[in-house]
């Protein structure tokens, strides 16, 4: 689990504390208001689809183009490590992409 929020960290940039906590706090509050939450039945699938997704974004590491450039990574000058880290980052995205399709 603590590799799908490093990845999902990695994903959403500088400020994704920030976002995780809001998104936390919008699916606690329930959208009613901050009141209690809404655990209706569509609440608890949706939740459990993101768990099933952020454990899926998790496994990125069976990805041989991550790996492939992760590997080249320390050999690189330093431009160019942040230039690996973004298209690692946009790797991730399209895994992303492609399972909100699914």
């Amino acid at each position: 689990m603590a590799d799908a929020m490093d990845t999902l960290k990695s994903i959403l940039g500088d400020d994704a504390e920030d976002k995780i906590k809001n998104v936390m706090s919008s699916l606690n509050s329930g959208g009613n208001g901050g009141g209690a939450p809404d655990m209706s039945g569509e609440s608890l699938e949706y939740i459990n689809q993101m768990k099933s997704l952020i454990n899926q974004l998790g496994s990125s590491h069976d990805d041989p183009r991550s790996n492939l450039l992760m590997s080249l990574k320390p050999y690189m000058r330093s431009n160019r490590q942040r230039s690996i880290d973004s298209a690692v980052r946009m790797l991730n995205m399209t895994k992303l992409v492609r399972l909100f399709r699914q």
